[in-house]
């Protein structure tokens, strides 16, 4: 696979490489936050699936009261741990172990996944092999095999946001590209070219990110992912998903402790992230369009809901239901930047109700 032509340097902070052993290979980021009850899965897979990798592990805490800093400090003493006092988010915690990190590649990875044994090896045997990929992401699902939606998939346009909102994504996956790539595609063995992978799982390049710069942190949680990958490949490296590597992921093992409304913090990331690159009238438009699907899926799955009576069908149908009212109210106000204020007001304790 030939690399593109590389675009100049990042105007981003760079990722200075950090001072430590030149023998590590692979330095591992986890941000937590109020984890606790995922963590020792996610921990146990990732050492089991070490082999002869020489690997480092960083854990950042963004100020969780659920006792993660006691659990990994009395179960995982090989782990260092960056204890911040606030919350600052998913983009800062991750750059807080980058400039810390030593190896050539970066593993960044959420508290709430499980590896199976071959994914570490099997991923960095590939950025060997392919010195022009900057960036691998592995197929991420549910604890039933069910393929995650959001994984990977293509930059957000006017036309892959469409093809979204109307399922042509789906229905012709060959000739359309939608914002997450289809669950069809993930059936393959083959690596799949995308435009970016999800900060769920991400194995970075270190040359790639030295070249791109940090995580911009004016992104608090979602979005950052997507707007990385892409500076990744301004600089001339690709991006792949590796639906081979089959890694489990307990969709937010943090961030559902908010509730739907905070997962609908995703539009207002993507909002950031269109006006930083197209008039607002146009991101007007695609947040119409996006409102359309997010109201074809809230449908859905209330009448699954009435059907049924399961509460997952419930929670998901409240999730779309926050993006369809945060997508109407985007196409008129721009979403609010957050800030380390904001991350210092959230509740440092899981929501009862």
């Amino acid at each position: 696979m030939a690399a593109v032509q590389a675009r100049p340097r990042s105007s981003l902070p760079a990722a200075p490489a950090a001072p430590a052993p030149a023998t590590v290979q692979l330095s591992v980021i986890i941000v937590n936050w109020n984890a606790a009850a995922y963590l020792p899965a996610a921990l146990d897979s990732l050492f089991a699936a070490q082999g002869d990798l020489r690997m480092e592990v960083f854990l950042v805490d963004n100020a969780s009261s659920d006792g993660s800093l006691e659990l990994v400090r009395t179960r995982y003493p090989q782990v260092t741990i960056i204890a911040n006092r606030v919350n600052r988010g998913f983009a800062a915690g991750n750059n807080q172990g980058i400039r810390r990190a030593g190896g050539r590649y970066i593993l960044l990875l959420n508290p709430d996944t499980e590896l199976p044994p071959h994914a570490l090896t099997e991923m960095v045997e590939f950025m060997e092999a392919h010195p022009e990929v900057g960036v691998v992401g592995p197929r991420l699902q549910g604890a039933k095999g069910k393929v995650q939606g959001g994984a990977a998939g293509y930059d957000p346009s006017l036309t892959t946001i469409f093809n979204f909102a109307t399922f042509l994504y789906r229905l012709a996956p060959g000739h359309f590209r939608g914002l997450w790539l289809p669950r069809s595609l993930y059936e393959q063995t083959s690596p799949i070219a995308v435009d970016w992978v999800s900060g769920a799982a991400m194995l970075l390049r270190r040359e790639a990110l030295d070249a791109a710069g940090l995580m911009d942190e004016r992104y608090f949680m979602y979005s950052e992912d997507v707007e990385l990958c892409r500076r990744i490949r301004g600089q001339g490296y690709g991006v792949m998903c590796l639906p081979s590597v089959h890694v489990t992921h307990h969709i937010g093992g943090s961030s559902r402790q908010l509730g739907p409304a905070f997962y609908a913090h995703n539009v207002d990331s993507l909002d950031l992230d269109l006006r930083a690159r197209y008039h607002p009238a146009l991101v007007a438009l695609m947040h119409l369009l996006a409102a359309f699907g997010y109201l074809l899926r809230t449908l859905y799955y209330q009448l699954h809901y009435w059907r049924g009576g399961q509460p997952v069908f419930r929670e998901l149908r409240d999730l779309w239901a926050a993006c369809l009212k945060t997508s109407l109210a985007r196409t008129l106000r721009p979403a609010k930047r957050f800030t380390q204020e904001d991350g210092a007001s959230i509740p440092s304790h899981p929501q009862t109700s």
